[in-house]
């Protein structure tokens, strides 16, 4: 079973949300045949949502996740549902606490990661381990990495609003739309998203599949005719 989760919070942007839900859920979306149902598994956000002390309080109950395949893409917040930028109602799928079980993260971006960043409580909740996991971000979701102390001495980007907070975690700013290492990658600019999933779906999966998935979204003479012609 492979698990992936992307972060939101109130105000996350909300393409920083989507872009990412769309195409990592592509290799089940495109090649069903290849991912075929696994009787008796259960996600992991769904076993930490039931067991969490989280209270879901008068938002309601997280959202049920898409359960019995081995592809799993949720949506996981500090609550059953946030607000978005543009003033959507999220509803998430488990608590942020079920991050630290997923094979891959992506951090959201928004205006409120300057407080995350600094957020002891928030930050106790979402731990994450790119020594044993994928750890991603999106934009200014790389000052919640920065905050965990995991960007400290490493090189990074992040949207240009948010260069001297990243800078003043320590990390070492660089002007390029993709960062990568082993097991960590940092996008900046909503669009660098893209290429941040071609690269976290070849670690997954293989580049062949990463390429088929990522090209069949682009435009043409860019890579859908790759795929569709």
């Amino acid at each position: 079973m492979t698990d992936i989760a992307i972060i939101a919070f109130d105000g996350v942007t909300d393409i920083d949300v989507w872009l990412h839900w769309d195409f990592l859920n592509r290799p089940l979306t495109m090649f069903p045949e290849s991912i075929p149902q696994a009787e008796g598994v259960e996600t992991a956000a769904a076993d930490a949502g039931e067991d969490s002390d989280t209270d879901p309080g008068e938002t309601g109950d997280y959202a049920e996740p898409e359960r019995g395949r081995n592809w799993s893409v949720m949506i996981l917040g500090t609550k059953p549902q946030h607000v978005t930028a543009t003033g959507y109602e999220l509803r998430t799928h488990g608590p942020i606490e079920s991050a630290r079980d997923m094979d891959a993260v992506v951090v959201a971006s928004g205006p409120a990661t300057r407080e995350l960043m600094n957020d002891a409580e928030f930050l106790a909740r979402l731990l994450l381990d790119p020594d044993d996991q994928y750890v991603c971000s999106q934009c200014s979701g790389a000052l919640i990495l920065a905050g965990s102390g995991l960007l400290a001495g490493v090189e990074a980007t992040t949207y240009p609003t948010a260069r001297e907070a990243l800078e003043s975690k320590g990390a070492m700013f660089v002007e390029k739309p993709l960062v990568t290492h082993e097991r960590m990658a940092m996008a900046a600019g909503c669009l660098a998203g893209v290429e941040l999933d071609r690269w976290l779906l070849t670690q997954l999966i293989d580049k062949e599949t990463a390429d088929k998935c990522i090209d069949s979204g682009l435009g043409w003479g860019q890579g859908i005719e790759r795929v569709y012609v």
